[in-house]
């Protein structure tokens, strides 16, 4: 299985290649740190202690250990793909996922969160979308791309879910395993985060990059991937194509 997801990962490092240039942030937690895999810009600072040990970030909920980092800011496209995996599938109320910047008021602010069994968007005045229900002690894939600067679309699991009609906010300062209120600390194993400077990440290759899992993890074998003779013949095509919950917490 292991072969399979390193097979897996770099089936979908061909797919984010071809889909857009704009790769500027990859933190796949294989080397037991946060560093960004895709330059030494944008590293993840730890607060508090980290666990890595299963090839993938553990957000033990406690409010005092999470990720952060000083983000690019002002783009006004960009596309965000994690990785989700926890055994509590109804965690409580704002459990925070991937936030930017701290307090729920600031115009660029907004959030990933679990609440009450569901995964959302929240944006800076409150506004939220329902991405998709926690399922436990199984991976799950968030996408959230930003268009036109002021709108969005949600993906949950490979499938499109829903153009959502607001600015969904920045990448000034984020942070993974918290709430921008810096209160709620989800409780699971986030992973393979990666984030566009654009947003022409296709539908088609949002759900290959889920078909393919979120990369190498000894957290759980659950996740179903092609055989690896499906993603070579994956990976060679590629390279021959050349290319609402009301809150504010």
């Amino acid at each position: 299985m292991k072969f399979v997801r390193l097979l897996a990962f770099a089936a979908m490092a061909a797919i984010s290649t071809q889909a857009s240039a704009g790769l500027i942030a990859a933190y796949d937690f294989d080397g037991n740190a946060a560093n960004n895999t895709q330059s030494s810009v944008y590293n993840l600072a730890t607060v508090g202690t980290a666990d890595f040990s299963k090839q993938a970030y553990f957000s033990d909920g406690n409010s005092a250990n999470y990720l952060n980092v000083t983000g690019p800011g002002g783009l006004t496209d960009w596309t965000l793909s994690l990785w989700l995996f926890t055994e509590q599938a109804n965690q409580g109320q704002f459990k925070g996922i991937f936030s930017n910047l701290a307090g729920p008021t600031n115009a660029n602010s907004w959030q990933i969160d679990s609440f009450d069994g569901d995964y959302r968007l929240i944006s800076a005045n409150g506004t939220n979308s329902t991405i998709g229900a926690v399922v436990a002690n199984d991976w799950q894939h968030i996408v959230v791309q930003k268009f036109s600067g002021s709108n969005a679309r949600l993906y949950f699991n490979g499938a499109f879910v829903q153009n959502i009609g607001y600015n969904p906010g920045g990448l000034q300062n984020f942070r993974v395993g918290i709430n921008r209120a810096t209160t709620e600390s989800y409780t699971g194993y986030i992973d393979n985060i990666q984030i566009w400077n654009d947003s022409l990440l296709t539908a088609a290759a949002v759900g290959e990059l889920y078909r393919t899992g979120p990369g190498t993890s000894s957290v759980s074998d659950t996740v179903a991937v092609p055989a690896p003779a499906t993603l070579l013949l994956f990976g060679f095509g590629l390279i021959m194509a050349v290319r609402t919950r009301l809150g504010k917490k």
